[in-house]
């Protein structure tokens, strides 16, 4: 996979360059450095709040405003997508949640208002309060040179956060080389669970190809609310996890909260204990970076519950060539998950193992073939315990579609 997106890359990018910046004036070494630099990586993982885009959605009032941000804080939102205002970002800074700008609309189109975009970015640097710009989130046809260029401009003009750009499934995906965040839609549960993780895994290897992060947009009603609708969506944010997954914008809030009363409908209710189990790790999960590798055990039941045939070794969709290798440190002993493995910040091992099953618990069990001393991030204490290795090896639950988030010490 990861040959064939170089080589795609590789011709699609030499094909988009004399498109994507024949009207720029800094040429050669400097925009070969411009193609190469990243904004510093965002804090936290990023749960975002959006009643769409290329438009403003929000409450104009400000005093609404200032209540939606409270709503949506306490519901375990940390970001909110939207347009800019000076009174936002203040109200923003008083909540702590991040702004991500929608440069899709209004007066700082990123495209159509290129000098207002500019001076706003310019404006905006190193701004705690500003997650970045969300500048695409729609299929690429034949505006890819556009996008790649549409980057540049924004890096140029704010180096300090990046800016979002997603497409529809890998459409134009390659394209992408570029960007600090890349990532698209597609509603697995609606639209074809078998596409799930063959998304994740290209997109997760072009993050790592390009030194870049993916997000996506994610379904705010999988499945019935107050139901199996909690279990759908927390599925769908710990297996992404797993593959690399740095943030997740739910579409629509409109199916979440009532926009004229802020109150929450059953789905949101359904979203919030979602991320109330996924915001306690949004700073960890930014510090282990891109996965090195994606491993995932046989199962006997699909992500529905429901049996898949008699035969040995059935893998779930997508991901029928990640089988844990014979000789990884680290081999499954029971359960039925995915995991991921990466390396931290401070060169730690560490793994994110989230249940193939969005509806049964699993008890997992990993042998280790070398000591290890390891802990196990605790949500309600928001630290890593420690987690006893026994008999070369450890244990732990994972709850109905869960996820969790354990480390190797040196």
């Amino acid at each position: 996979m990861r040959k064939l997106i170089s080589a795609v890359i590789v011709l699609t990018l030499a094909a988009a360059m004399p498109l994507a910046w024949a009207a720029e004036e800094e040429k050669g070494d400097d925009e070969a450095k411009l193609l190469k630099q990243r904004c510093p990586r965002p804090s936290e993982f990023a749960i975002v709040f959006s009643f769409g885009y290329a438009g403003d959605h929000m409450p104009k009032d400000d005093a609404k405003f200032d209540e939606l941000l409270g709503k949506i804080k306490e519901g375990g939102f940390n970001t909110i997508h939207c347009t800019y205002t000076d009174k936002r970002l203040q109200l923003a800074e008083k909540h702590g949640v991040k702004m991500m700008l929608d440069y899709l609309a209004g007066e700082h189109h990123v495209y159509k208002s290129v000098d207002a975009a500019k001076a706003l970015a310019e404006k905006l640097r190193g701004k705690s309060a500003i997650w970045g710009y969300n500048i695409w989130n729609d299929r690429f046809g034949k505006m890819c040179a556009g996008r790649v260029r549409d980057i540049l401009n924004v890096r140029r003009w704010d180096p300090t956060h990046p800016a979002f750009i997603g497409t529809y499934k890998a459409d134009g995906m390659n394209y992408l080389v570029n960007s600090d965040t890349f990532g698209y839609y597609d509603y697995h549960w609606k639209r074809g669970p078998h596409r799930h993780f063959r998304h994740l895994l290209a997109f997760s290897a072009g993050a790592r190809q390009n030194n870049s992060y993916v997000y996506r947009w994610v379904e705010s009603v999988p499945g019935l609310p107050g139901k199996g609708n909690p279990n759908r969506a927390l599925y769908t944010a710990n297996t992404s996890i797993a593959c690399g997954l740095k943030g997740m914008l739910y579409f629509l809030a409109l199916d979440l909260m009532d926009r004229n009363t802020l109150e929450w409908t059953q789905a949101g209710k359904d979203i919030i204990s979602v991320n109330k189990q996924i915001i306690p790790l949004a700073a960890e999960i930014m510090k282990i970076g891109n996965p090195s590798a994606i491993y995932s055990t046989p199962i006997t039941k699909d992500m529905n519950n429901n049996p898949v045939g008699e035969g040995k070794d059935v893998m779930p969709a997508g991901l029928e060539n990640n089988k844990f290798p014979a000789d990884f440190w680290i081999q499954p002993a029971g359960g039925e998950f995915v995991m991921g493995v990466f390396k931290d910040d401070d060169g730690r091992d560490a793994i994110f193992v989230a249940n193939n099953n969005a509806y049964a618990e699993q008890d997992v069990k990993l042998k280790l073939a070398k000591p290890a001393k390891c802990s196990i991030f605790d949500r309600k204490e928001g630290k890593f315990r420690p987690l006893e290795v026994k008999d070369g090896a450890i244990a732990f639950k994972l709850s109905p579609g869960g996820g969790e988030l354990i480390r190797f010490e040196k």
